[in-house]
């Protein structure tokens, strides 16, 4: 039986973004990238890729090659006023990115951690979350700091939500910016390890408020220069032997 959207996140849907900050135009918010009521874990970043919704070129992604939900593929102008069945098919596209067109080469890395966990964003057991649900162009690394600011204050409080409605019991976080922001925005503590034999790896492990337990790591997976199989494989296992004691 399909599970029904729950109102909080049919709220967000029909939230419109901040004015005057980079938006991509006609994107709609990317609410969770699997479907956050049925994952356990969930990995966490800043904000959608704008390649989520748009090619190299900067054209929108449409037909066969479109990812998730746009305002023309919903026929709409705005969903603050949008009937309940358009913000519906939002919410599904969300839940079914992984059955479709998922952007595998970055979301590829991050597998490979969560199968050292027995979980899979493809069977729905593992969901990816971000600080801002609004894709940007510029992407995140480029845009100023007062537009960062703006963006994580209108969407952290539905971050909140997610964590403390849904039922996710471990939140990985992909490199120290994130694991910086996560601590200090939803205010808990990490405490930074290392593992044994591997100088290059540090851990930070905490738990939020809402009691989800939380294991980041040094480097971005995607993006840190030097980022071997091996490093991936090491967090995976550490992942595995903290969350097991957890």
């Amino acid at each position: 039986m399909e599970l029904p959207l729950p109102e909080y996140i049919e709220a967000r849907i029909r939230q419109r973004p901040p004015d005057g900050l980079p938006v991509v135009p006609g994107s709609t918010p990317v609410v969770a990238f699997g479907d956050v009521r049925n994952a356990t874990v969930a990995t966490l970043g800043w904000n959608p890729s704008k390649l989520e919704f748009l090619d190299s070129a900067g054209n929108e992604l449409t037909g066969q090659e479109r990812r998730l939900e746009t305002l023309s593929s919903l026929g709409a102008g705005d969903l603050s006023s949008a009937k309940h069945d358009v913000i519906h098919r939002v919410f599904q596209g969300c839940n079914d990115y992984f059955q479709l067109q998922p952007y595998r080469k970055w979301f590829g890395v991050l597998e490979k951690v969560l199968h050292l966990q027995d979980v899979s964003y493809y069977n729905g057991t593992a969901c990816h979350l971000d600080f801002v649900q609004w894709a940007t162009d510029p992407t995140w690394r480029d845009l100023q700091r007062a537009a960062k600011q703006r963006l994580i204050g209108a969407d952290l409080p539905f971050l909140r939500q997610q964590l403390a409605q849904e039922h996710i019991q471990l939140l990985l976080l992909n490199g120290s910016g994130i694991a910086k922001a996560c601590s200090e925005s939803l205010g808990f503590d990490l405490t930074e390890t290392q593992l044994p034999g591997r100088p290059a790896i540090r851990l930070f492990v905490g738990r939020t408020p809402e009691g989800v337990r939380v294991i980041g790591w040094n480097l971005n997976l995607q993006s840190s220069f030097g980022v071997s199989n091996a490093y991936i494989n090491a967090v995976g296992m550490a992942i595995q032997q903290i969350h097991s004691r957890s």
